[in-house]
């Protein structure tokens, strides 16, 4: 019996200027594309590794410059803060990780490749489309954000029935981790809201058509697969996927 063929997958990168200049990226990531048959090639910022990539993943990180998607930024990042508005950093967008991103993103969609994005991924995607982002979300009662002792909160989401994201789950409600004070403002046209938390925030996004596997999910998915398995389908699909389009492009 032949083994299966490993898609080769990249993966975006932190950059952050500490101590000194550094490339980060947390092993869930890794780990979450190795255990699934893929392998996994960290990206740092040269356009030219696309030609070698069969799929994407678009991780979490820093706010996105919300010069893409409005005329001017009100949030304002310090040193020691951390509420609405006041963000640590940590936080601070990284333009030129922003523009290389987008560029990925577009370089991939080009070339038909699957892209999965998670937490900032998806904003990216939606940015990348055309669509707009909360700087600050609204008032809710869903906890979106870490709580004060650094848990992920978490809350249910209800997915669309009629969406290719259903097809993961067969559910119409589900659980998803989440630890982000930014989302989706304005969807973009080309994509579709597939589920949504109990506050209407969208957490889950896919490609409108059925010609693209693109899909972006808000929450932290590389870790919360472990306690709620379903997500394991929407990655397995993610590779499979990633090896069906690798191989229809190397004929």
């Amino acid at each position: 019996m032949t083994a299966a063929r490993k898609p080769i997958i990249g993966i975006t990168t932190v950059s952050t200027i500490l101590e000194k200049p550094l490339v980060m990226l947390a092993q869930s990531y890794v780990d979450l594309i190795a255990s699934a048959g893929g392998i996994p090639v960290l990206l740092t910022q040269d356009p030219e590794v696309m030609k070698i990539l069969e799929g994407l993943l678009i991780i979490g990180g820093q706010d996105l410059d919300a010069r893409l998607y409005q005329p001017k930024p009100r949030v304002v990042y310090r040193a020691g803060c951390n509420m609405p508005w006041k963000r640590p950093l940590d936080y601070a967008p990284n333009r030129r990780r922003d523009d290389f991103e987008i560029e990925l993103y577009q370089a991939a969609k080009k070339k038909r490749i699957p892209i999965l994005g998670i937490c900032r991924g998806l904003q990216l995607i939606n940015v990348a489309e055309g669509g707009t982002l909360y700087e600050e979300l609204p008032k809710s009662k869903v906890l979106h954000e870490s709580g004060p002792d650094g848990w992920a909160e978490g809350h249910f989401i209800r997915i669309d029935s009629q969406s290719r994201t259903f097809n993961f789950f067969k559910t119409q409600s589900y659980y998803l981790s989440s630890r982000h004070h930014q989302g989706i403002k304005d969807l973009a046209s080309s994509l579709r809201a597939s589920a949504w938390a109990e506050d209407g925030l969208v957490e889950i996004v896919e490609w409108a058509g059925p010609d693209q596997w693109i899909f972006g999910v808000q929450g932290h998915i590389e870790q919360t697969r472990h306690n709620f398995p379903l997500y394991q389908n929407m990655i397995d699909d993610f590779i499979r996927s990633s090896i069906e389009t690798g191989s229809s492009l190397l004929g």
